[in-house]
Formats: structure tokens, C-alpha cells, sequence
């Protein structure tokens, strides 16, 4: 069954193909055992023509080919706003692989099959994005791959909109969990990478009902995941490469602010704590690995098993003994709640 995929207007759409070298990118943390995702074939895509236009910056997603739609309407996107969207990509793949220390999401075993990531910029919305998580291929595009879709007129300089999906497509290659306040939650706080507007967050919630409302959130959980990320890692980190803090979009603005964050040696164990949570609830339902039914992987009853993986990652990470008042208080709260 194909989930999440679009529905492709006719008009223009320009996309990017970018492929993972993965001779550079070894994996941060051990995985359960490979079980690869399917590749799923889209009969309605729509035909593309690529463009002739060598990229500039390679250094981290590897090569990058243009392709348009409709070659008699002329695109919104200037090759200045191309370029300064793939300086965003490029930089913040760098952050999720090699300051976070993510697993690229091609070197993942739901996406074994797919061969590189297609970001595609569409007619139909102006702003906004979405991550697709399956592997798919078609008629223009026949080789496997995964997608994320971005508004035609997304300009990198001053929207971190791409960056937010790509962390997207490595939630997606990591864990199956899309309840809003995981699924949006860690990616907004994701975005303060670029932003530079790291903060400790709000206190941790005290009590059932205020838990309770931190998982009915979406975007608005960031907050949530700041303030944890804190309280198990308070010393941060603002080991950000210099390479990185010394790009700048054309119209001068920096791509990643420098600031310090927290959080970035924690995380590595927080996915793969999800992604085994996952794989052990595929097990027990006995639903394939990769293909839970969309409602599945966003049905707020699996807070508990999401809730288990938190608590599983911060008493790994950080000792009972070692937390602070505040997060000791926090896993308490949390743990007859666990199925763990």
C-alpha cells in the first residue's frame, strides 16, 4: 500500500536530486537488524526534462541534477534562490550527520532500496513543505528513491522550511512514530540549528494533565524537547565546523548561526531508542517493519511505547543518580506509564 505520496499537478516543478556518498558517512549508532523497505512504482508521475546545471556546493550530499516539468512555463526559482536552497540542504545534512550524529537516511535499512533523495519545488503551494516517507520510482524517474516537497517560491535565505524537511526524511529513516508532538515537535526544535536561537525551554511537565497536553501538541512541542535536551545534557555544544559558520547566502546572512545547543549527544540514542521501540511494536501487532497503516503511525495510543523509548534513552544516557530535581521528577512521572 503506497502511503503519503503526492499527487502531481500539471505546471512546472523543479527538482533536485542529491545521492549520499556513502563511502564518507558510517553509521552513529548500531541498528536492528536489515530489514529493507520496498520500493513502490508511481504510474501517474509526471514526465520531467533535466536541466543542464553543474552544482556548486557538493560537499555533502553528493552530486545534484535539476529537473523541470514544463519546459513552456518559466519557473519561479532563480538560480540565486537554487543555489542558496542547496547551500541550506548541504549544511544542514552536515549538522544531522556529523554534529547530531544521525545516520544518513540512505544508509538506514528501511531505505536500503533507495538510491538517492529527490527535493522537488511545486507549483501549487507557494510556502511549506512536506517529507514523503516511502521509497518509490516511475516512469521519468525509474531509479529508487526517497522525496520531500517544497513551495516554489521557499526562498533558503530567510526559511529553514528545507532544512525542517530533511530532518524529516531522517526521523522517517529512524523510527515509524509520526505523532505530532515527536514528529513536529523535534523538528522545529531542529530548525534553532540553523537559527541560532537555542534555549533551555519551558519546565518539564509536573504532573499527568500537563503531559497529557504536551502530547495533544504538533509544532508547538519544541519546547518540550528543548528543555529535556537540557536537563540531560546542560553543559551544550557549540562545536559547529567553522566551514559551516562561514557560509553565507547571496544576500549576505549566514546559513547556520552559531550558538550553542544541547541535546546533540543524546539524540543519536533517543532514535535509536524510538526505532527499537518500533520494531518491537511491528512485532507484537505483527504489522510488516516499514508498512504500518498511516493511522497506526500517528494514533496518539502508542504514546506509551514512545514514552518507554524516552525513558529508556534518558536513564541510558543519564543515571538516575546524575539527573537533575527537575528531570528526576519528569521520569518519575513518565514511568508507571511506560510498558517498558
Amino acid at each position: 500500500m503506497i502511503k503519503n505520496l503526492p499527487s502531481f499537478p500539471r505546471g512546472w516543478a523543479a527538482l533536485l536530486m542529491f545521492c549520499t556518498m556513502v563511502g564518507k558517512l558510517p553509521p552513529a549508532v548500531a541498528q536492528p537488524p536489515p530489514e529493507a523497505g520496498k520500493c513502490y512504482y508511481l504510474q501517474g508521475d509526471t514526465p520531467l526534462e533535466i536541466v543542464a546545471n553543474e552544482p556548486t556546493h557538493a560537499d555533502g550530499l553528493g552530486s545534484v541534477h535539476y529537473f523541470v516539468e514544463a519546459v513552456d512555463q518559466e519557473g519561479p526559482q532563480s538560480a540565486t534562490k537554487l543555489d542558496d536552497l542547496e547551500m541550506q540542504l548541504n549544511a544542514a545534512d552536515v549538522l544531522y550527520r556529523e554534529i547530531l550524529g544521525l545516520t544518513p537516511p540512505l544508509l538506514m535499512p528501511r531505505y536500503q532500496h533507495a538510491n538517492f533523495v529527490m527535493v522537488m519545488l511545486r507549483a501549487d503551494q507557494t510556502r511549506g513543505g512536506q517529507a514523503y516517507d516511502e521509497v518509490v520510482r516511475s516512469p521519468s524517474v525509474p531509479d529508487c528513491h526517497i522525496r520531500m516537497a517544497l513551495g516554489g517560491q521557499v526562498n533558503a535565505a530567510d526559511n529553514v522550511t528545507p532544512a525542517h524537511e530533511l530532518f524529516h526524511l531522517y526521523q522517517n529513516a529512524h523510527m515509524m512514530f509520526k505523532q505530532g508532538w515527536v514528529h513536529e515537535g523535534l523538528a522545529r526544535w531542529s530548525e534553532s540549528l540553523l537559527r541560532g536561537n537555542a534555549q533551555e525551554g519551558e519546565s518539564l511537565p509536573d504532573d499527568v494533565e500537563a503531559l497529557e497536553a504536551v502530547m495533544q501538541e504538533s509544532y508547538s512541542a519544541a519546547p518540550f524537547w528543548q528543555r529535556l535536551f537540557y536537563l540531560v545534557d546542560p553543559l551544550g555544544d557549540n562545536a559547529i565546523p567553522a566551514m559551516l559558520l562561514d557560509k553565507h547566502y547571496h544576500d549576505g546572512s549566514q546559513v547556520v548561526a552559531e550558538s550553542e545547543f544541547y541535546g546533540s549527544a543524546f539524540l543519536p540514542l533517543l532514535f535509536s531508542s524510538l526505532n527499537e521501540a518500533g520494531a518491537a511494536l511491528a512485532q507484537q501487532e505483527q504489522w510488516p517493519v516499514y508498512e504500518w497503516a498511516e493511522a497506526e503511525q500517528r494514533s496518539l495510543r502508542h504514546n506509551e511505547v514512545i514514552l518507554s523509548a524516552v525513558y529508556h534513552a534518558v536513564s541510558t544516557y543519564r543515571p538516575i543518580a546524575d539527573q537533575p530535581d527537575e528531570l528526576r521528577a519528569f521520569m518519575q512521572l513518565i514511568e508507571p506509564m511506560t510498558d517498558r
